[in-house]
Parts: structure tokens; sequence; C-alpha cells
């Protein structure tokens, strides 16, 4: 019987099988050997491998499946004898590389055997889905032979392409758009990805003993470095060298040429590229790099080619897919006969801007205020201070005015064409390895006792469990003692005398507190640490940074944690935010935040809007709510006087004497935070202003800074005072030593 006898009546017993199998059995029924039904639309029948269709069937959808082994088994011996299976793999691997392909669909359209029955020519349509191109159909021709009694593939490079026949090569070019900027809330550029900048070039030999010191002073504030890291670059350089010093915005250049000019010893060289605007809020930025070898694989699916720039950290890295835009590119084939075939293309989509809810010229302010603070402390509290932040809300929709970590880090480091004067292994290697952390986000990453900030919790807990009253009054004579076991102390000795709840945190009397913690643990273990996750302490915040969640401790937790059960001592001890409480200060901005307003807790944003320059915005960013507390507008208002008085009562207010003269109403919170195995406190305080229509909500806190009221006030003082362009208060001569101030007419001065 010849061949195409042969195949018709294959074709004539398939069919007869068919008829037979769905007469015995209905719809989506099986027959008893558990054959399923070819009426079953999700089946798809086995390819019959002993025809040619069958055969192609069974080598395309290999293909649609990425099995090079399979297909390659059902190519024809001649084409396995001119291609081996790791040629074979590769031209498909390779392929599927250069398409970025994703997945791919291919459809047999006819079937043409010859005569005699031993070759056939199927045409189908293969439909490549890129990432980047899109779609991509092409119509083709596959030749099948029979040899043996088996049919194979006549294989060729050409049936991915046509025009790959003959040693084709497959080739992608990729347009990649440049790199947006990021900007603040008012358009003003924080990163941009062609500005102008000053490299300050220093010359040794020129620098004079009688001006070094103003110099360096003048230095550090342009550069925003540590005086003795300026001056280790040059000291021990060649005198007649030319040493580059660090890299300023062409705009703090301009506001500071004339003083650089005055010393003959400076220099300046002009050079553009991607720009971080005076090192301005790093920790929220963050900086681009080249891909690293760990992230390849990630960036690679999402069509990038691996030698690009991205995001690394921030909000370069969360705003990724916006800043880079939408790659585009070429796909074609290099012939043979030296000509480009274009086989599809598509234009890049422009990356788009990011629109930050940092007002720039208050992240100035804060960071000069930080950084000044630390430069002009001079033997006082810096001596055993670690790091610092800063945290400014808008009380009003929790966007975030401003954000600082100290000390920071200058991202323009890490972008390998800056050629940045410090962009080196030394200075990089002081990056990971300085014991204050520069890179660590201090504001949303470190996670520390609040102290007595935390008494605004505990007030709550006391006021809405009905066991006290805003005029509920107890006598503090300094010592506690009620458990009979343990005697604690106040911060002033002798006490504060008798006072009322109010008055207790003003003056943030610890044996009121601790009463506090007596009584309410006493009707119920979990009343304070309820209160504080109301609050949304002890939890994450979920905003677009990296952030740990703290810790708000309660029975269950110690029980689980440490099989330990909880006592009065523990309640006791949390009343005063003292024990295991842990909290960082951007969720202590968003508690004070939530008191200045009404209840009503914001999470913390940090995008406004993104978009194309000069058109209608593609994402704008709304409030997100992540709560209201659950608490009386009573105890609200309690608490927003009380915290008046800590600013404003010069009789109690633990602050009073730091905001004496201040030309608005302001009201905060002092924190005085004893660290386990660290001498010196942390220094806490958290406040809103104005006190009588409250717009922003500030946080500071000074790592082994000390007492809250004598370092961290006249910090939040300065913020204030330049934000709204009051009258700038110096910072105070006594800093770190209180006992220096007679405050008889004052009042005491407070943690």
């Amino acid at each position: 019987m010849s061949h195409k006898c042969l195949h018709a009546f294959q074709i004539m017993i398939i069919l007869a099988v068919a008829i037979i199998l769905s007469a015995c059995t209905g719809p989506g029924d099986e027959t008893g050997t558990g054959i399923p039904s070819t009426s079953d639309p999700s089946v798809s029948p086995t390819p019959d491998t002993s025809q040619p269709d069958g055969v192609a069937r069974s080598f395309m959808d290999a293909w649609e499946r990425g099995d090079y082994e399979t297909m390659y088994g059902y190519i024809s011996p001649t084409s396995q004898a001119e291609y081996t299976l790791a040629e074979f793999t590769t031209t498909y691997s390779s392929a599927t590389e250069e398409m970025h392909l994703i997945s791919l669909e291919v459809n047999e359209k006819s079937l043409l055997i010859s005569p005699n029955g031993d070759t056939a020519q199927l045409a189908f349509q293969v439909k490549y889905h890129t990432l980047i191109i899109g779609d991509i159909i092409r119509d083709l021709s596959m030749s099948l032979v029979l040899r043996d009694d088996v049919w194979g593939v006549v294989w060729r490079p050409s049936l991915i392409f046509e025009e790959l026949a003959g040693g084709g090569i497959l080739q992608f070019e990729a347009e990649t758009p440049s790199r947006a900027n990021i900007y603040d809330r008012n358009g003003q550029w924080l990163v941009s990805a062609n500005a102008s900048a000053v490299t300050i070039t220093i010359i040794p030999g020129q620098v004079g003993d009688s001006y070094e010191d103003q110099m360096l002073e003048l230095l550090s504030r342009v550069l925003r470095m540590d005086p003795e890291v300026i001056k280790q670059q040059y000291d021990s350089a060649p005198s007649d060298w030319s040493v580059a010093l660090g890299d300023v915005d062409l705009e703090t250049y301009q506001a500071n040429r004339s003083a650089l000019s005055s010393y003959p010893a400076l220099g300046a060289i002009d050079k553009t590229g991607r720009r971080y605007f005076n090192v301005l809020a790093s920790h929220v930025l963050g900086y681009t790099s080249f891909i690293q070898e760990d992230q390849l694989a990630y960036y690679q699916d999402l069509g990038y080619t691996g030698d690009e720039i991205v995001g690394q950290y921030g909000i370069e890295q969360w705003g990724e897919e916006y800043l880079a835009g939408t790659r585009g590119g070429t796909l074609s084939i290099w012939t043979p006969g030296g000509t480009f075939v274009e086989i599809a293309s598509k234009d890049p989509e422009p990356a788009q801007s990011i629109y930050t809810t940092l007002d720039r010229d208050l992240q100035i302010i804060v960071q000069d205020a930080i950084e000044e603070a630390y430069r002009v402390s001079g033997e006082t509290w810096v001596t055993t201070a670690g790091g610092a932040a800063v945290v400014v809300l808008d009380v009003n929709n929790g966007d975030v005015l401003a954000l600082y970590s100290y000390p920071t880090f200058d991202p323009n480091i890490f972008h390998p064409y800056n050629n940045h004067p410090l962009s080196t292994d030394s200075y990089l290697q002081g990056l990971f390895t300085n014991p204050f952390r520069p890179l660590l986000n201090r504001a949303t990453q470190g996670a520390y006792a609040p102290g007595s900030l935390f008494k605004v919790v505990s007030m709550t807990a006391a006021l809405e469990s009905g066991i006290f009253t805003v005029d509920s009054s107890y006598t503090c004579t300094g010592q506690w003692n009620e458990t009979g076991n343990f005697v604690r102390y106040d911060w002033l000795e002798g006490g504060h005398g008798p006072l009322t709840l109010s008055q207790a945190l003003t003056a943030s009397c610890n044996p009121w507190f601790y009463h506090i913690g007596y009584l309410t643990g006493q009707q119920d273990y979990n009343l304070i640490p309820d209160y504080a996750r109301e609050y949304h302490l002890g939890q994450p915040l979920g905003i677009i940074l990296e952030e740990v969640p703290g810790l708000i401790p309660d029975p269950d937790w110690l029980w689980e944690t440490r099989g330990e059960t909880w006592t009065i001592n523990d309640s006791i001890n949390i009343a005063i935010g003292q024990g295991d409480v842990l909290v960082t200060p951007l969720q202590m901005a968003v508690l004070i935040a939530a008191i200045a307003n009404g209840g009503t807790l914001y999470q913390p944003q940090f995008v406004d809007r993104i978009g194309l320059i000069a058109e209608a915005p593609s994402v704008i960013t709304e409030p997100v709510m992540l709560g209201q507390v659950d608490i009386s507008s009573d105890t609200l208002a309690a608490i927003r006087e009380s915290m008046y008085g800590v600013t404003s009562n010069p009789s109690i207010g633990t602050a009073a004497y730091r905001f004496r003269g201040i030309e608005i109403p302001v009201a905060g919170k002092t924190g005085t935070a004893q660290v386990s195995g660290v001498g010196a406190p942390n220094a806490w305080f958290g406040g809103f202003a104005p006190y009588d229509n409250p717009e922003i909500a500030v946080v500071v806190l000074i790592e082994n800074g000390g007492q809250g009221s004598s370092v961290a006030a006249p910090i939040f003082r300065r913020i204030v005072e330049k934000y709204y362009g009051l009258t700038v208060n110096p910072y105070p001569a006594d800093w770190g030593n209180p006992d220096t101030f007679d405050f008889v007419e004052e009042g005491q001065v407070g943690e």
C-alpha cells in the first residue's frame, strides 16, 4: 500500500474510532477505559506522531513550553547531523533572549503532503509575545520528511524568522529614555538628570594657618562634611597638588562663591551629571548604580539588558518603573549579505518625574539645624551622642515635609558617571564600616525607647479607662513605692508636690505615671499596650521606604518570646515608655500629628504626584487614613493642653525655659529615654505648631544626647522659627549643662 493510501486509511480508522467513542459516552463523560471524551474542550488530544501534522504539532507544543531537547527529538536525522543539540538549543535560547520573549503561540494553518507521501509542507503562524516590542506575528512554513517510517522536521534557523536563513544574526538594539528627575512638592529639583555641579579643589601649600579654621568651617557648611574629614583629604598631599574635596551643586556654589573665592587655596571645576541637590534627604531619595550581579536575573526579566543604571535605595528604587520610563528598541537581523533587516520596533516611552511631598527649603532648614547643632555643641552633649533623626509631617494629610537621618551620605558618589572626588574605595568602605552607620535611616529603621514621650499614651489610657480624670490629683514626693518592694524616683529631686493629671504630663512627673501604670495594670494589663497600638505604635506604617515595626510589649508577647509572666512591674515600666517599648521617630510623628489634628492617623506619604513635565499627572497620591484613634475629643483636648503647658508653663513645663520668647505658640513633649549599657539617654522632643491652628508635627531624636528638654527642644525650636520666618534664637550657651542656669523664675528644667 502506498504512503498516500496508508495515510488516508489511517485517517478513516481514527474518524471511525472517534464516532464509536462519541456514541458510547455523553458529553463530558469518560469511557470505561478512563480516556476523556474528545467533546471536552478543556482536553487537548495527544498528537499522532506517526503523521506529519502530529510531529509538527508535538514540535510546536514543545516550542511553546521552551522544551528544546524535546523539540530536537522531532527534527530529522539529517538535521540532527547538521546541528548538534547544543547548537540547536543555543539558537532558540539566544533568540528568546534577544527578543525578550515572554511566551509564544504557534498554530498550524494548512498541511500539504507530496504525492508520493514521503515529504510534507506545513504552513503555520507564530505569535511572539515580547516584553519590550510587544507581539510579533510571522507566517512561516515547515518542511517534514519521512525516513524509515518516521516523520521528522527539516530544521533550519529560518523556522524562527525567515531572514535567519543562511546564517543571519538576530540583534536587538535597545532605546532607553533618559532617567527622569525628582522634585520637591513645589517643583524645585532634588535630583536632576543633567544638573550642573562644581568640584571644590584645594592646593595644600597655599593654605594659611591664620585662616584655616575659618576656611574649614565654610567648607563644612558648603560641602556638608565634617571639617576633620575635609582636612584629612589634603593634609598629607603634596603641597603643589590640586586636591578635589567634594562636589557642590551650582546653586549652592553661586550662593557661597564670594566667600570661597576669598581663600586663595580654593578652586572650582565645573561638571554635569545626575546630581542630588546639596546632599538633601539622601535616605528618602536614595541613589543609583549599575545593576548588581544578584539583581541581574530580576532586571533582565523586566526587559533590561543588564548594563543599565538603576535605583538602589529610597525613591530611586521604589520609583524605578516611572523614573526609568518604558524601554523601546529595534529587533533586526544582520544578513550574510551585510544588511540589516528590521523585524519589529517600538519607540520608548518617556520617563515620568516624581514630585515628592518634601519641601526643599524646609529640608535644608532641618539638615542645617542638626548639622549646626553637632558643630557648635562643643564639649557638651555631642561627646556622647550618636546619630540623630528629624521628621516633619503635615498634620492634616500625613505628607512628609522633611525627613533627615544623621549622619547622612552623599548619593552622588554611587553614580558611576559622576566622577565624584570622594568615589574612592576607602570612602565607600567607610560608609559601611562607620560605627555611626550613615546608610541607616534612623527615622524609619531606628527603633528606640520613647521615654517620657510615651506618657501621652499612658495619659490616654488613664483617662479612657475611667480610673482618672484630668483633675485627678496625686502628690509627688520624688519617690514612689506603692508596690511596697521597690523604690522608684522622679527626675526632679524632692518631687513636684500635688499635681493634677493634666499637670503631670506637663511636668513629666514620673511617680504620677508609675501610679497610672500601677492602677491601670490592676484593671487590665493590656490597657496601656492596647492604646499604644491604637496610636499605631509597634506596627508597620506601610510606607514606601524600608521601616521596622518597633515593639509594644504585652502579656502575650512576654510569654511567647521569653516564657515569662507579665507582672504589675511591667505595667509600671511601660507607663513611662521604658522596658521593652520600641518606636521609630516616624511613628511618634504620626502620633503627634493625630493629637494635633483631632485623632486622625495618616499614613506618611513621600510621593505627591508622578507625571511628565507640563502634562497632567498620571498618578496623584491621596491621603491614606490608617484609622481614627478611638478616644474621646475631651481626652485629645486635655493632652493638647498639657503639651502646650510643656512649652509655656514657666512653673512646671519641662521645656518652657527653652521656648521663652518664641513668637508663635507651640505644644510639645520632652522625652529622656535610658539606654541599656549606655551612660547618656536618648533625647526626644515631639510637638506641633502652631498650637492654636496646627499645621506641622515635628519629632527630634538625638541618640545618647542627654535630656530631651536640654538638647532636642532647642533643635525643634530652631526648625519652627526658620520655617515660619520668626526671629531665630541662638543655640543655648548652656547646651547639655542645664545646671548652669538659674530656674527660680522660669521653673526647673525638665528631662
